[in-house]
């Protein structure tokens, strides 16, 4: 990975320390250092120091994106590793899908639904974006989603060769949110058959004549 920044007078090393309020790094580091702990890959994403300010991590960078081209080979499970990283800079954290961790987003009304029918045992973390929709974390595996899940829950999944923010990221000063806490043992996520049973019953799909707001 590569840690240096560009002035206007060249290409000078990135400083140790950037302008961002130390609780807020403190707590991305312990983020990533723990998923990592937990088996989840995780890897640095480009980050703002400012509201609507400048995306900082890789030259270029346009939004939230992963600091290097060729991401999938700047991944770690190792929370060393991650600790390294993170105190470096306060990256976001990003998710790499598809090597234990896969991500079912939906909209915020189809993600309620689904959240009732599921017992506490069954639950996985679920996240809230800056979007409106949810991100429920389910078990990497080899069965896809099945189809009325994508026309009817409009559902999306993220799996191999795709990425995903994790709380507490921001895009232009608005965090991802926990709406199911992760568990002490983070790396346990439900597996997709339990998730495509539970999104395949009617009322899990069906729309409704209203849906209240989300509470987060």
């Amino acid at each position: 990975m590569n840690d240096r920044a560009d002035t206007a007078h060249g290409t000078r090393t990135a400083p140790l320390v950037p302008g961002i309020p130390g609780l807020a790094w403190a707590e991305t580091r312990a983020v990533a250092v723990d998923l990592a702990q937990h088996g989840w890959p995780v890897l640095p994403g480009t980050y703002q120091l400012a509201e609507h300010g400048a995306w900082l991590g890789r030259s270029g960078a346009a939004g939230l994106e992963p600091v290097t081209a060729l991401w999938q080979l700047a991944t770690t499970t190792n929370p060393d590793v991650a600790m390294e990283w993170w105190t470096r800079r306060p990256y976001s954290v990003l998710l790499a899908c598809g090597a234990g961790v896969d991500g079912v987003e939906v909209p915020a009304a189809h993600g309620h639904r689904a959240l009732a029918q599921l017992s506490p045992a069954q639950r996985g973390p679920v996240a809230v974006t800056p979007f409106g929709s949810w991100l429920f974390f389910v078990r990497s595996d080899d069965e896809p989603l099945r189809p009325e899940l994508a026309a009817n829950a409009h559902a999306q999944l993220h799996a191999s060769g795709a990425w995903l923010p994790i709380p507490p990221t921001a895009r232009g000063g608005l965090p991802y949110r926990w709406r199911v806490p992760r568990p002490p043992s983070a790396g346990r996520c439900p597996p997709r058959p339990r998730f495509n049973e539970c999104w395949s019953r009617r009322s899990a799909v069906e729309p409704a004549a209203h849906d209240p707001a989300s509470p987060e």
